[in-house]
C-alpha cells in the first residue's frame, strides 16, 4: 500500500489490514477517490499526511476500542498527532457529505447530559431503507430530549408529506393509500406517513397480532443498521475516551454512519440481502 511505502513502514498482510480497518486494500483506494480527500491532508498545526495514511489512521482509530497506545505504537506517531489528525478529518468528511444524510445542526456537547440515565449522552433519529442504506439521521440533540421531540425537529414528516407519494395518487386516493409510510417506533404513533405497532397487548385481533408480528421483523433489521455502527466502528462505544469539550463527538457517530453506508454500497449489508434491495455503487452514493 502506498501508506507503507511513504513512511517506510513495514507492510502487514491482508488479513490484518481488513482487521483494522474494516475494508480491504482496493476497496480503501477506491473510497479514498470518492471522499475527495485532499492529498496532503493538513491539519491546523500545518501537520501533513498522506491523503491514504490520514485516511487509514481514522479508519484505525475507529476501529480501535483499545488503548490509545496501541496506535502510537502500530504507526511510530504520537497520541497528540493521531487525535488532531483524527478530529480534524472527522470534521473535513462530515461537513463535505452531511447532505447525504440530511444532518440537522449541531448542537454544543455540553447539553449531552441524560436526566433519565444520569450520564451524559447525545441523541439521534436514523432512517433505514430497504436497501440497507441510514438515509436521514437527524442530530444530535440533548440526551435528555425523548423520540418525539427528535420527531419533530427532523423534519421526516413534513418531507414525506412533499415527497412519498405513491404511484397514481391524486385527490381522491384516500388517505391511508395516498404516502408510501415509514415504520418507527410505537412512540411515534401513526399518521397517513407514518405507521406503529398496534397497542393493547390482550386486546390485539389476530389481523393485528399477525401483522405485529410481521412487522417486528422489519424492524429487528433496522435495528441491526444502527448495531452495525457502533461494532463496525468500535471507538464509539468508548465512552471513557470521549471528552465532550474537546471531541467532536457527534461528528463521530455522523461520520461512522457516513462509512458503514459507503461500506454497504461496496459490500451489501444483512438489510440489503435478507430484503433483497441493492444499495447504489460508491460513485453515485457520493454523486460523483
Amino acid at each position: 500500500m502506498e501508506k507503507f511505502e511513504k513512511t517506510n513502514r513495514k507492510q502487514p498482510p491482508d488479513e490484518y489490514v481488513i482487521a483494522g480497518f474494516l475494508f480491504y486494500p482496493e476497496e480503501i483506494v477506491e473510497l479514498l477517490s470518492a471522499l475527495r480527500i485532499p492529498d496532503p491532508f493538513v491539519t491546523r498545526t500545518r501537520s501533513c499526511f498522506p491523503k491514504i495514511e490520514a485516511l487509514g489512521l481514522l479508519l484505525a482509530h475507529f476501529q480501535s476500542a483499545g488503548d490509545m497506545y496501541d496506535l502510537t505504537s502500530c504507526y511510530n506517531l504520537s497520541q497528540s498527532a493521531i487525535s488532531e489528525l483524527v478530529n480534524e478529518l472527522t470534521k473535513y468528511l462530515d461537513n463535505t457529505w452531511k447532505h447525504l444524510l440530511d444532518l440537522g445542526p449541531r448542537n454544543p456537547t455540553r447539553q449531552t447530559f441524560n436526566g433519565y440515565k444520569a450520564v451524559h449522552a447525545l441523541k439521534f433519529q436514523a432512517l433505514k431503507v430497504p436497501n440497507g442504506m441510514i438515509c436521514q439521521l437527524h442530530g444530535p440533540v440533548e440526551g435528555h430530549q425523548n423520540d418525539n421531540h427528535l420527531l419533530a425537529t427532523s423534519g421526516v414528516l413534513e418531507w414525506c408529506r412533499a415527497n412519498a407519494f405513491c404511484p397514481g395518487a391524486n385527490n381522491d386516493t384516500p388517505i391511508c393509500k395516498h404516502y408510501f409510510q415509514v415504520f418507527g417506533d410505537p412512540a411515534y404513533g401513526i399518521s397517513p406517513v407514518i405507521l406503529s405497532p398496534f397497542a393493547g397487548a390482550g386486546q390485539q385481533t389476530k389481523e393485528e397480532k399477525d401483522w405485529n408480528a410481521a412487522m417486528s421483523k422489519v424492524r429487528i433489521e433496522v435495528e441491526h443498521g444502527c448495531a452495525d455502527v457502533v461494532q463496525s466502528w468500535p471507538f464509539r462505544d468508548t465512552w471513557w475516551k470521549l471528552q465532550v469539550y474537546s471531541s467532536p463527538v457527534g461528528q463521530y457517530y455522523c461520520v461512522g454512519v457516513l462509512l458503514s453506508n459507503c461500506c454497504n454500497c461496496i459490500r451489501p449489508n444483512q438489510t440489503a440481502l435478507t430484503l433483497d434491495c441493492y444499495p447504489p455503487t460508491l460513485e453515485e452514493y457520493l454523486q460523483l
